[in-house]
């Protein structure tokens, strides 16, 4: 990524740093890192929860967002990611506080819930926020969604999760032609993000007579998700494996290993997963829902589809039934990631100039 900024002028990005690992702060270390060689004078505050859970890691989040105000004056352009539900109300707080200081405001929104439908917390933050400031959405038809529902935001800049990701899953080799269909799963695990609809299709393969093995990844969050886990040891066997919490060389280890990333996500907050981004980068084919911006995500690609997580497994087991792993829609997978890989470092370039110039 290449720009040039003022560099004397300072920024300040406002958002959640890990831990906890999660799409957010996530994100939000990414772009930390992209944007540092472009500023001299960045400062980052961290806003996140860290080890502390529960209620007691929720004032943690609290206490950190009040003490963020003081990094704001002086500043010349301040960079908030943007908290769903009721801390929402906190980055509006956040927003007013750069307003009063005359900064330029960008706000990067992660979350879906509030781009369906009009919510009085959105309001008011584009109130505060003001005309001209600058909301960062992840794709276009997120961007389409957000002004649908709310006509009030002028600027939006759109800057894709795909320059974000890992690019040395780029060298994770292609698949095999007629290798064993394998189906991987890899998030925080709980229901909203699917893992009982992965285990349903591992089965269904199975009394299909297309005896898939299924590898699952991630922490698990819950005792439904734990139970969902059993039940796939016990009706599968050898053909499941549960590798908990990877990253790093296991993380590249599970994407090589698999033909087929399965996804059946009806979290309310999904947008653009980087899960599916880092699948198509190792060469898999993803296996979807078109919950949020995920058909735009995947469009291009050889990627499944299903309507809804309710309709999932009827949907997308005719076309897994009897497959196999395939070199041209592994390679065909990794090229639709490596345009959106392009098309995003330029949006950050983009994001980047704004938040030197306006």
């Amino acid at each position: 990524m290449n720009c040039v900024v003022e560099r004397g002028m300072r920024v300040t990005l406002i958002g959640p740093m890990p831990p906890p690992v999660n799409g957010q702060s996530v994100v939000m270390s990414h772009v930390v890192g992209k944007l540092t060689p472009q500023f001299a004078k960045m400062r980052v505050a961290d806003i996140g929860e860290g080890q502390t859970g529960g209620r007691l890691g929720r004032f943690v989040g609290v206490g950190r967002s009040v003490r963020a105000w003081r990094s704001i004056p002086g500043s010349r352009a301040v960079y908030i990611a943007v908290k769903a539900d009721h801390g929402m109300w906190l980055t509006t707080a956040t927003a007013a506080v750069a307003r009063l200081f005359r900064a330029r405001v960008f706000l990067h929104h992660h979350s879906y819930c509030y781009v369906r439908e009009r919510k009085p917390r959105m309001v008011a933050l584009a109130r505060v926020a003001g005309p001209r400031a600058h909301h960062i959405v992840l794709a276009k038809s997120m961007a389409r969604d957000l002004k649908a529902v709310m006509p009030e935001i002028r600027r939006t800049l759109i800057v894709g999760n795909a320059a974000l990701v890992d690019t040395t899953l780029l060298d994770v080799p292609l698949r095999a032609d007629r290798s064993q269909l394998v189906l991987g799963h890899l998030s925080n695990l709980y229901l909203d993000k699917g893992i009982a609809e992965v285990v349903d299709l591992a089965l269904a393969l199975k009394n299909a007579r297309t005896p898939a093995r299924l590898i699952v990844g991630g922490p698990t969050t819950d005792v439904e998700a734990r139970r969902h886990l059993s039940r796939a040891a016990r009706e599968l066997g050898a053909l499941f494996e549960y590798r908990g919490p990877l990253s790093g060389d296991a993380k590249h280890a599970f994407y090589g290993d698999i033909t087929h990333f399965v996804f059946p996500s009806r979290y309310v907050h999904e947008s653009v997963p980087l899960v599916l981004y880092e699948a198509m980068a190792a060469g898999a084919v993803c296996v979807s829902t078109r919950q949020g911006s995920i058909p735009e995500q995947l469009a291009g690609s050889p990627g499944i589809l299903a309507l809804s997580k309710d309709t999932f497994v009827q949907e997308t087991l005719p076309a897994l039934i009897g497959a196999t792993g395939s070199c041209a829609a592994s390679r065909e997978s990794r090229r639709a990631f490596t345009r959106s890989l392009a098309e995003s470092q330029e949006q950050l370039a983009v994001l980047a100039t704004q938040l030197a110039t306006g």
